[in-house]
C-alpha cells in the first residue's frame, strides 16, 4: 500500500460527497419550491383549504343591512325632531369615491403589470448573459490539489 492510495481514497470520497451535496441541495430546493406553492397545500390538505376559504369568505362578505321603510308621516316627524338628517350630496360623494377606487385599482394593476414586464426583461437579459459566460456546472468539475 503506497502513501498515495489513502490520498486518492480521500479525493474520491470528497468528490463523492460534493456530488451528493449538489443533489441534496437540488432536492431541498425542489421541496422548498413545492411547499411555497399554494397548490401543494390544496392537494395535500383539501378539506382544511376549503374550510379556510369558507371562513375567509364569511368574514369578507358584508352583513345584510336591515332597512326600515317608514311612511311619509313618520319621516316628517323625525325631520321635525331633528333625529334625521337629509343630505342629497352624499350620493354624489359615494359615486365620486367609487370612481376614485376604480382608478386606484386600475393604477395598481398597471403598476403590477409594468413590474412583471421589467422583471421578465431583466431575467431574459441575465439568462442571455449567463449563456455567453458559462460558469462551472458544479463544484465537482473544479480541479482539486492534493499535494500540499
Amino acid at each position: 500500500m503506497s502513501p498515495d492510495e489513502p490520498a486518492e481514497k480521500i479525493c474520491k470520497r470528497m468528490a463523492e460527497l460534493r456530488r451528493e451535496l449538489v443533489h441534496d441541495m437540488q432536492d431541498v430546493s425542489r421541496s422548498a419550491k413545492a411547499m411555497a406553492s399554494p397548490s401543494f397545500y390544496v392537494r395535500k390538505f383539501p378539506w382544511a383549504t376549503l374550510a379556510i376559504a369558507a371562513g375567509v369568505g364569511y368574514v369578507l362578505i358584508p352583513k345584510k343591512k336591515h332597512v326600515i321603510k317608514p311612511d311619509m308621516a313618520e319621516l316628517a316627524e323625525l325631520v321635525r325632531k331633528n333625529q334625521i338628517n337629509i343630505n342629497a350630496s352624499k350620493a354624489a360623494e359615494e359615486q365620486q369615491g367609487m370612481v376614485k377606487t376604480l382608478a386606484m385599482m386600475g393604477l395598481t394593476w398597471a403598476a403590477k403589470a409594468g413590474m412583471n414586464y421589467v422583471v421578465q426583461q431583466m431575467t431574459t437579459a441575465a439568462t442571455k448573459a449567463n449563456e455567453s459566460n458559462p460558469a462551472p456546472s458544479s463544484p465537482v468539475d473544479e480541479p482539486t490539489d492534493v499535494t500540499g
